[in-house]
């Protein structure tokens, strides 16, 4: 299994509308992934003993191979990219990684 992570990098004056992004965006991504999505985890970032947090969000998207990932991602990309607008200014960073456990 892999997940596919999604990072947006914490910016003091931008935006990130986590509701937006848990409840249309990610709608996105499901439908076109239906069941070859194996789990989604979202991780907010925030602030600790005064220090602004290194990730406004950090998204995991489990898939079971990096094949299937690649071939439905081919087809979704280009309108999961025209919706980031909605949601943030942040430029994201995206990294494929193999899962070696999970409970």
């Amino acid at each position: 299994m892999i997940t596919y992570s999604v990072f947006y990098p914490y910016k003091k004056d931008s935006f990130f509308d986590i509701d937006y992004y848990q409840n249309n965006h990610l709608k996105i991504l499901k439908g076109y992934f239906g069941n070859a999505c194996k789990g989604i985890i979202v991780l907010k970032g925030k602030q600790s003993d005064g220090a602004e947090p290194d990730f406004a969000c950090v998204c995991h998207i489990f898939v079971d191979t990096e094949e299937k990932f690649l071939k439905i991602m081919e087809k979704a990309k280009p309108e999961l990219l025209a919706d980031v607008k909605n949601y943030t200014d942040i430029k994201p960073f995206s990294k494929i990684f193999e899962v070696s456990m999970q409970e």
